[in-house]
């Protein structure tokens, strides 16, 4: 059915093949189930972006993809971001977007994670990270170096004892120290680290569960027995679904 109205999905980005595929191309198919709009996507890395372009891919920006969709005579568009905290890419990048035009979505955890939807989200992340019941869990985000997000911090307030939530960036928190200093208030021995990252990638690979001085090698350092899961929150699907639930309730408040 021809429609005047599209949606852009937004993520950060990846080069790698795979997780594009399943990650991002299985959510834009699923987001096409559930709405007549046309469904594009766009990437908020520029060095994303360039990455594939040398292989002959082409991945607009959202500011591009939203003059495409203009020139070819859509109306309304409407941006669903996948980056899962209201950070540095979703205000520089996705935010400055918005226009009489252009609705945007707001990533899926609010700035004090206190809402009823807060707490579904944070219960189905644990459902696809399932813990033994002898392992601390470390929920591991990127943070950021620019400016400290709240969302970290208050989704701690969510966690029970044996759950601790930690950021990549050192000079955001919590950081590693912090996350220490809760593991050994827990009397932590085994821990599960898992990425609170939507697509994970590189900084699953080398930040988390890196050789070098990754979360898992330097954990283990400490004589903590680790298990890693490498998957980011986009490969379950019903953390996918999520977005598609976010994106309905937007639907019907138009």
């Amino acid at each position: 059915m021809p429609t005047d109205k599209a949606i852009i999905l937004v993520s950060f980005g990846s080069a790698d093949d795979s997780i594009r595929q399943n990650i991002f191309d299985r959510l834009a198919t699923e987001l096409e189930k559930f709405s007549a709009c046309e469904v594009r996507q766009a990437f908020t890395s520029n060095f994303m972006i360039k990455k594939l372009a040398r292989r002959g891919i082409s991945i607009a920006t959202p500011a591009e993809e939203i003059s495409k969709l203009r020139t070819e005579g859509f109306k309304q568009i409407i941006l669903l971001p996948t980056h899962l905290t209201p950070g540095e890419e979703f205000d520089n990048k996705i935010k400055i977007c918005t226009a009489g035009d252009v609705e945007i979505i707001p990533p899926l955890f609010s700035e004090d994670c206190a809402t009823p939807f807060d707490k579904k989200i944070f219960a189905t992340i644990l459902d696809c990270f399932k813990k033994a019941a002898d392992e601390d869990l470390i929920l591991i985000g990127h943070g950021s170096p620019h400016r400290h997000n709240p969302v970290y911090e208050n989704l701690q307030r969510l966690a029970g004892e044996k759950i601790h939530i930690g950021v990549i960036e050192e000079s955001d928190t919590p950081n590693f120290s912090e996350v220490v200093e809760r593991l050994k208030l827990s009397r932590a021995e085994k821990i599960l680290l898992a990425p609170l990252l939507f697509n994970g990638g590189v900084h699953v690979a080398e930040d988390i569960a890196g050789e070098k001085n990754s979360w898992r090698s330097r954990l283990a350092a400490q004589g903590y027995k680790v298990r890693v899961i490498r998957n980011g929150l986009g490969s379950f699907e019903k953390f996918r679904a999520l977005y598609i639930e976010k994106f309905l309730a937007k639907e019907r408040c138009i």
